[in-house]
């Protein structure tokens, strides 16, 4: 039958809004629902010389590219452009955008974004600014851990016996570490990824039940929060219960293959969002009376974008029902846990904010010619920035800049792995805490000195500005709305700014009575951090290349 796609468009102050929405569709049948696939904007009039988006990149005169909604990629539902005029412009869709498609040669620069939404443009002096206009219109309430989860250094463990990892948190306390998040990944019942979503109890790969309760009663004695890794994007056929009607099915109705397990030869099929519940009560009760966990990680929700699906029945379900379903679980396991406690994710997109608290941030290069985690798209230069922690830094708390392998995407671990400069200096530009792959090393305990203050400082607060020096993008500048500052240098000569002579990968950050810096003196590079509650100096005697040598007194 016929139906009527209808807009609306409304210039507010110097916003231009268009919303979008079907009436009159014919009711909805097995296996057939009409709905908006994607809805864009068209070409525009000039060349965008910059785009910005994800977790944060920025990137100069790229060629055509498609850039998927998820935490790894586009991550943002508004993206940013600087054209050849000078205009600077973002994009902000509210409802859960498919992609960015760019076409400079059609001068194609828009979000394509399915079903019911409101678009809206917001042109400014610079990009941020329309950021923080969207920001300042932003409804949405911080969930209840955001604040406790808020400036806590991050452990993010994959590997390690319970009762080893718990004897490296203590070695760890007695140089100053505690207070953070500890984020326990392998230890589920079959191990890692498989017959999800039965996961209790504790494999005895790494250790007995006690081990791994001791694990949880000593990270919680020395302050830290202690988040399990769980999983329910991937159901398993040989789980006990499995059943069809928990499954995800596509339109042709055969059922939507998801992870497939090489190690196990063990195919996964995508949860159904609506038949979540049940299991996850199960889990999460069986984990509250075992090891009674301060904090909870569910995988891959903040990293896939929320998903349209069909059921068993052939009925169509949006994926606003998806997001709110895992919005819901969210929001009960933080209740069952009690305190406040933290709900994590993986990567971290931003439709996930007022019930998610926060991720580890995977903020991934451009790279054309790589393989494996980066963004393969051609053009003329790129860098890290800024962008999503722009928005949504007091509502939304990212950690880290992405696990180790993927953040290198293929460069050198010495140079670019979680420990180098260049890792560092990401977590600065966007104000995060730290996050370490160790529960106990030497540079587990540098980066500790060196940074845990200063991302504290600048915990829950918001970016009032950014800005590149002279126009590079590999120096930028971040002021902060209670006054912290922060210069970064990812560019390959020096940097001579506040005082402070930067090398590459070099920083300098300032906020209240705390300041830390990776800064060349007398052309050597230096690392030291300084507050009320200490003052930490290292020459650098070596790089951080994990060999052992005796820590700085």
């Amino acid at each position: 039958g016929s139906f009527d796609v209808m807009s609306e468009l409304r210039v507010e102050g110097e916003a231009l809004r268009a919303k979008f929405w079907l009436e009159n569709a014919p009711a909805a049948k097995p296996w057939f629902q009409v709905a908006l696939e994607g809805v864009s904007l068209g070409s525009w009039s000039e060349t965008a010389v910059r785009i910005y988006g994800g977790p944060g990149n920025v990137i100069v005169r790229p060629k055509a590219f498609r850039l998927s909604y998820d935490g790894h990629n586009l991550a943002t539902s508004f993206v940013g452009f600087d054209f050849e005029g000078g205009q600077a412009v973002v994009v902000h869709s509210d409802a859960i955008p498919d992609r960015l498609e760019v076409d400079p040669e059609a001068r194609i620069y828009s979000l394509v974004t399915p079903h019911a939404q409101t678009v809206e443009v917001f042109p400014a002096s610079n990009v941020y600014e329309a950021v923080k206009r969207i920001r300042a219109e932003d409804k949405r309430q911080p969930s209840p851990g955001v604040a406790k989860k808020a400036g806590r250094f991050t452990f993010d463990l994959w590997s390690g016996r319970y009762a080893e990892s718990a004897r490296l948190l203590e070695r760890a306390a007695e140089y100053g570490l505690r207070d953070g998040l500890v984020v326990w990944h392998r230890w589920q019942r079959y191990g890692y990824d498989y017959r999800l979503p039965d996961i209790y109890p504790p494999n005895p790969e790494y250790g007995t039940l006690e081990e791994f309760r001791e694990l949880v009663n000593v990270a919680k004695r020395l302050g830290h929060l202690f988040a399990p890794h769980d999983n329910y994007i991937d159901f398993y056929p040989d789980f006990d219960g499995f059943t069809y009607d928990s499954v995800v099915f596509r339109q042709n109705g055969t059922p939507f293959k998801a992870w497939f397990n090489y190690g196990r030869e063990a195919q996964s099929y995508r949860a159904r969002p609506d038949r979540l519940k049940p299991y996850v009560e199960r889990n999460v009760r069986l984990l509250k009376e075992g090891v009674a966990p301060t904090a909870y990680f569910i995988d891959v929700w903040s990293s896939i974008a929320p998903y349209d699906y069909w059921t068993s029945e052939g009925r169509f379900q949006e994926r606003s029902e998806t997001q709110r379903a895992w919005g819901e679980v969210f929001e009960w396991i933080r209740r069952e846990l009690g305190g406040d406690a933290p709900q994590i994710s993986e990567a971290g997109h931003d439709k996930l904010i007022g019930w998610l608290d926060g991720a580890d941030a995977q903020q991934l290069r451009v790279d054309a010619k790589a393989s494996g985690f980066t963004w393969r798209i051609e053009c003329e230069d790129s860098e890290r920035i800024p962008w999503i922690d722009a928005a949504w830094h007091d509502k939304f708390i990212l950690h880290g800049a992405g696990y180790e392998g993927r953040y290198q995407g293929g460069l050198s671990q010495r140079e670019h792995g979680a420990y180098s400069d260049d890792y560092l200096s990401t977590e600065v530009l966007s104000g995060r805490p730290a996050m370490t792959p160790q529960p106990f090393h030497r540079d587990v305990v540098r980066v500790h000195w060196l940074l845990n203050d200063a991302m504290k400082a600048l915990a829950l607060d918001r970016i009032e500005k950014v800005e590149f020096a002279g126009g590079d993008i590999h120096r930028q500048y971040v002021k902060w709305e209670r006054g912290g500052e922060v210069w970064v240098n990812r560019g390959a000569s020096a940097w001579t700014v506040a005082g402070r002579t930067l090398g590459q990968y070099g920083f300098y950050v300032r906020a209240g009575e705390v300041e830390a810096a990776v800064e060349l003196r007398d052309g050597r590079r230096v690392e030291w951090s300084r507050s009320p509650a200490g003052r930490y100096e290292n020459g650098r005697k070596r790089l951080a290349s994990g060999q052992e040598l005796e820590l700085p007194r």
